[in-house]
């Protein structure tokens, strides 16, 4: 699952995907929203303590890895996965690229949900290629 959000933690973008080892049914969706939730508190330390983009793994729960990243302008993308800390960490790096495409759209009102569909299919396409591997 991936989540995008704002400076004051409300959500602008969410994204389910395929993991290696289940799919998310409505049950583990939940929980998976859930676990991404709670971990915004170790997010929080981990990024005042760091000074990257990428804060590589936060926390580990069950079978899957939260990885945390952080935009200069403060918004948090959080990342469960069963894949390799490199796979996650190139991944954040193309999907900042797409939201600098959003941010910069005059149209988009900031703040609010991301409903670009362009920017959703291009999410995907980089979550199939680079996460689904």
């Amino acid at each position: 699952m991936f989540l995008i959000l704002s400076q004051d933690d409300h959500p602008l973008y969410e994204r389910r995907f395929p993991l290696k080892k289940t799919t998310l049914g409505s049950q583990q969706l939940l929980n998976a929203q859930f676990i991404l939730h709670a971990s915004l508190d170790v997010f929080e330390e981990k990024y005042k303590s760091s000074k990257e983009l990428f804060l590589k793994e936060i926390e580990q729960k069950q079978d899957y890895r939260i990885f945390g990243y952080v935009t200069p302008s403060n918004i948090r993308f959080l990342i469960l996965t069963d894949q390799e800390e490199e796979k996650v960490k190139g991944f954040c790096q193309l999907a900042h690229e797409q939201l600098i495409k959003v941010l910069m759209n005059p149209l988009y009102q900031l703040g609010s949900s991301i409903s670009s569909s362009n920017f959703d299919h291009v999410i995907q396409q980089l979550l199939q290629t680079r996460l689904n591997q």
